[in-house]
């Protein structure tokens, strides 16, 4: 495709103000780690909570509902909406963000340290550091990536190597040159782009089809009546295909701390009300509101290419684009996409470079060299991660696969790192053998292995609700043993953590025992019933909004009314800690 001086104009003009960000906030960055990674811990909560949304906010995002959508129809977005309940949603909002706000850590792995005692304690920062923030990391930026190759493959016909390869060059540009402070400022830009780019390819596609009166219309016509009124419902019903996954998603797949680029934003707000805050705002906009865009495109590009399989339906999307854009807007939406691209890819090599310098490099390697020479180090680290994600990339089918992969490959290990912040007995051990139990038995009921072991037919027979049930039993079942059967941490250990933190106080008796000037965390109460109502709350208005779209007028108000209500009334009795 050839694209008209309007639409290069725009896509130029995005890369160069990108760039020129990172020039501008170089000189801030370069003072320590700390102003390279979490910004110097000062970033409001609006600043914080829109670079958590532009992060999320990826160009593999509307490719991956677009093949959710296709593969079980809205309900299929569970995948994502069950995340509300978790740590990157309420309970990440009222539970863990003045939790982690309080630890001044850096990464995840970090805080294994800050937790656990002993040498194993430190061995199992540094698997963590590799596995999650090296390996992990690369896998889910390679379905990024991924995403970009069918976007440029189907929308320009471009060699897609050499479009990415530009792309990532500015992107590595000012996150190596700017650190979190560059990443920030040009997260809002990108994520005004991306919003501007998905509304406007919405617009196009429903006036393209006619409305939501016939593209429902459209999916009887491409599913038949039944079908396609079980693809349109919101929620499985019982029995059907989807209900066993649909209850996985909602009732376990969703425990954990927050993803490392939510972490990271929590622990460089200004202090613990900026970091819920910024939370609540990231978990309103994320789960609420933007999906819903990405669903209506998904489903008429169903519709418009009803010859498009499954299993390809992700190509589906940037087809609507090739389809549907005129010039001058396509450009728009080329420079969202990328925009969408670039502010996840500076967020996921500027944390993974967070690993390699803060818990490899500088905790194993050279412990007692310059601010300077490490913020140097974590320059070349944001190089380093980006070429291993680039690795990763071409070993990928697709990016819902990925996805799946990745959310199988830690199934129960969630539960330990949230019991590790209200259970005192839990130790390394306990972690380790969780990570080992979960990384093992993921890989013996994937159909890959089984079908290069010799026993595909067997696993194969498993939807992947029972096959995350599996691993995820295995995997509790190990770090329970394993927590019983071990020595506790070092009680001084605990008393510094729990002074430092003050997490909430039940099951810590032996320390709140032993150090009874700890200011202890005591909302547990009101933090639980904020959890539980601020769910709801997000909940309510992610589907009044839907309600409304489909013609349901009264049911959408109503969930509208009920989602200000409790909003107002979280607020009203929301204090810090």
């Amino acid at each position: 495709m050839h694209l008209a001086s309007i639409d290069w104009v725009i896509i130029l003009g995005y890369l160069a103000f990108s760039a020129g960000l990172g020039i501008y906030f170089s000189g801030r960055a370069g003072k320590s780690v700390d102003d390279f990674f979490v910004a110097g811990r000062s970033l409001p909560w609006w600043l914080a909570g829109m670079t958590m949304v532009a992060s999320s906010f990826a160009i593999d995002t509307p490719l991956g509902i677009t093949g959710l959508v296709a593969g079980h129809g809205i309900q299929g977005v569970w995948y994502a909406w069950s995340f509300v309940l978790g740590a990157a949603g309420t309970m990440g909002a009222f539970v863990f963000a003045s939790l982690l706000r309080r630890s001044e850590t850096i990464t995840v792995a970090e805080l294994v340290e800050l937790r656990y005692s002993g040498p194993e304690a430190a061995g199992l920062r540094l698997f963590k550091g590799i596995y999650f923030g090296i390996l992990a990391n690369a896998i889910t930026l390679g379905s990024i990536i991924k995403a970009v190759w069918t976007v440029t493959e189907v929308v320009l016909g471009w060699n897609p190597h050499i479009t990415l390869g530009v792309i990532l060059v500015f992107t590595l540009f000012y996150s190596a040159t700017s650190g979190m402070w560059g990443i920030a400022a040009t997260d809002v830009l990108q994520f005004l782009f991306g919003i501007a780019g998905l509304i406007v390819l919405l617009v196009f596609a429903l006036g393209h089809i006619g409305g939501v009166e016939p593209l429902v219309a459209g999916f009887v016509d491409r599913y038949g009546a039944e079908a396609a009124r079980e693809r349109l419902q919101f929620f499985p019903r019982w029995g059907s295909p989807f209900f066993e996954t649909f209850l996985v998603f909602i009732t376990l797949k969703w425990w954990s701390n927050p993803p490392p680029a939510i972490h990271q934003r929590m622990v460089a707000a200004k202090d613990e009300r900026h970091a819920s805050l910024s939370t609540m705002m990231f978990a309103i906009l994320q789960f609420a509101v933007n999906y819903w865009p990405m669903i209506l495109i998904a489903m008429v590009s169903l519709v418009v290419f009803p010859n498009l399989p499954a299993a390809a339906a992700e190509r589906g999307y940037p087809m609507l684009i090739l389809e549907l854009m005129p010039t001058g807007l396509l450009g728009l939406l080329l420079a969202s996409m990328m925009a969408a691209f670039m502010s996840t890819v500076d967020t996921h090599i500027n944390y993974g470079a967070a690993h390699m310098i803060t818990d490899i490099y500088r905790r194993f390697l050279r412990r007692d060299a310059s601010q300077k020479h490490y913020v140097r180090a974590s320059r070349v680290g944001t190089l380093v991660m980006l070429v291993i994600a680039v690795g990763v990339a071409y070993a990928l089918d697709s990016v819902s696969q990925a996805w799946y992969y990745l959310a199988l490959l830690t199934a129960g290990y969630g539960f330990l790192v949230v019991a590790r912040w209200f259970w005192w007995r839990i130790n390394a051990w306990s972690e380790i053998a969780a990570l080992a139990a979960s990384g093992v038995v993921s890989t013996l009921v994937s159909p890959r292995f089984a079908g290069w072991a010799g026993y595909g037919d067997l696993v194969g027979n498993l939807s992947y609700g029972w096959r995350f049930l599996i691993v995820m039993a295995v995997s509790t079942a190990a770090w329970v043993i394993v927590t019983v059967a071990t020595r506790p941490c070092d009680e001084e250990h605990l008393g510094a953590f729990c002074r430092k933190v003050k997490p909430f106080p039940a099951f810590w008796g032996p320390i709140r025992e032993k150090y009874p000037d700890i200011a202890w965390n005591p909302n547990f109460l009101r933090c639980t019933l904020h959890w539980i109502f601020g769910s709801i709350a997000v909940f309510s208005l992610c589907f009044g909004i839907g309600n409304l779209i489909f013609g349901d007028t009264v049911a959408g108000v109503g969930l509208l009314i009920v989602s200000l209500a409790i909003f107002a009334g979280i607020f009203a009795t929301w204090r810090d800690g």
